[in-house]
């Protein structure tokens, strides 16, 4: 009886351990839980956030108000930032937040690699939104992407080499004929003495700055094909920007141009362009250099100035783990609060009118330019095949730039080529 009543002790006493221990455990995980400890979210950039102070700032202030997440900013350095992304996505790498450019916006969506936000974004925030940051988010009719920042274009006057030139800075009503001859008065000299009117970088959203301002496009309406050789106003932007090259000489070829930097705006701040678009970041690095310049709207045609945006945007990748989390952050960085940061850093113009440009317009005369043309900015044209497309279309630029084919022989060769490219599913 003893042993058996000794034994039943030890099973008693053995379970009660094992309750116990349980019990420990129950209790760790609980105190783990509310130890308020905040949950750290990962945000992919393409950028350093040791090199940026607008995202520095926007990390400090998202935190002091969400003191329950901490913010990991982790760079994606080098070239292909859009495809480094897809190959880490699908290999099971999902960051909570994803920067990403307008143009990938439908190629990811299409893919099923972003998550759309029409559940998570309220009314007041989608009615906050500029169209034209509106348009650059959506994808058949679904929100996938909030704005991270604006960019309209406008033209950057090399005030310096107009003064020593004895020319007026032209009014802000100023025509594309007006431009034309300016830039041509501005173009003089040979070899070291050489100075041009105009450039632009070979970039395919610096292009199509030209095609919006004739009210041209690239696109069809169902994106299969491209239009260069059939629109009508697309063909006139092409003639212009190959009279600029190659009939009027206004602007320094791609290596001349590079002889003063590797900064597309070199040779403006080596004072030897003296007109260049850009957008209000391109402010920055003008003062940094302490280049003297003003800024007007792009110069209109046909009684109309078109200017042309891309829009930069934030998204949640699809199986993010923590999918009201990550709006919380998106919200932030898209909204008023983070999109005044960005505009009080001139980093970029707001994506939302909830934000305050009062202080922005009053601190020069031409600040007004970049807020009037987030009212009237046609958005960069994007396409899920857009990435080869825009390769294609710029080699093919170049040997327009250089004369070595026409206006007429470059867009059949580029609506040829993208034929195939854009029909891809």
């Amino acid at each position: 009886m003893n042993k058996i009543l000794k034994k039943s002790l030890g099973v008693l006493l053995s379970l009660m351990m094992v309750i116990g221990l349980v019990s420990c455990g129950s209790n760790n995980e609980k105190d783990n839980a509310n130890s308020g400890e905040p949950k750290t979210l990962k945000v992919y950039t393409w950028w350093d956030i040791t090199k940026f102070a607008h995202l520095q700032k926007m990390k400090e202030d998202f935190e002091s108000k969400n003191p329950d997440i901490k913010l990991d900013f982790i760079t994606v350095s080098g070239e292909g930032y859009a495809d480094t992304m897809i190959t880490k996505l699908a290999g099971g790498e999902t960051p909570d937040v994803m920067m990403l450019a307008m143009d990938q916006v439908p190629r990811y969506a299409k893919k099923n690699m972003i998550m759309p936000l029409d559940d998570l974004a309220n009314q007041e925030y989608k009615d906050s939104l500029y169209p034209v940051v509106k348009d650059a988010l959506t994808v058949d009719e679904k929100m996938y992407a909030a704005g991270r920042d604006v960019t309209p274009k406008v033209m950057y006057i090399n005030t310096k080499m107009f003064k020593e030139a004895g020319i007026e800075i032209p009014s802000d009503t100023w025509t594309m004929d007006e431009f034309v001859e300016i830039a041509k008065q501005l173009t003089k000299g040979s070899g070291a003495d050489s100075q041009w009117g105009y450039y632009w970088k070979n970039y395919s959203d610096q292009t199509f700055a030209h095609i919006a301002a004739f009210g041209g496009k690239l696109y069809s309406e169902d994106g299969k094909t491209s239009v260069l050789s059939t629109d009508e106003n697309t063909k006139k932007a092409v003639q212009f920007m190959y009279d600029l090259t190659n009939t009027y000489k206004v602007c320094p070829t791609g290596a001349q141009a590079s002889q003063f930097g590797d900064n597309e705006y070199s040779s403006f701040m080596a004072n030897k362009v003296a007109m260049q678009i850009g957008s209000l970041s391109t402010s920055s690095t003008l003062d940094a250099n302490k280049t003297e310049y003003t800024v007007l709207p792009i110069p209109s045609v046909n009684g109309v100035s078109t200017s042309s945006s891309f829009v930069n945007t934030w998204t949640i990748p699809k199986g993010a783990k923590n999918p009201e989390l990550s709006w919380r952050v998106v919200e932030f960085l898209s909204g008023k609060e983070g999109q005044q940061i960005a505009l009080d850093m001139k980093f970029g113009l707001p994506a939302s009118n909830k934000v305050d440009t009062t202080k922005f317009i009053g601190e020069n005369n031409y600040n007004k330019y970049f807020v009037d043309a987030l009212e009237t900015a046609v958005p960069y044209q994007v396409n899920i095949n857009g990435s080869e497309f825009q390769n294609m279309f710029e080699k093919e630029c170049e040997s327009l730039w250089a004369g070595a084919i026409t206006p007429d022989e470059f867009a059949q060769r580029v609506d040829n080529q993208g034929k195939e490219i854009l029909s891809k599913e």
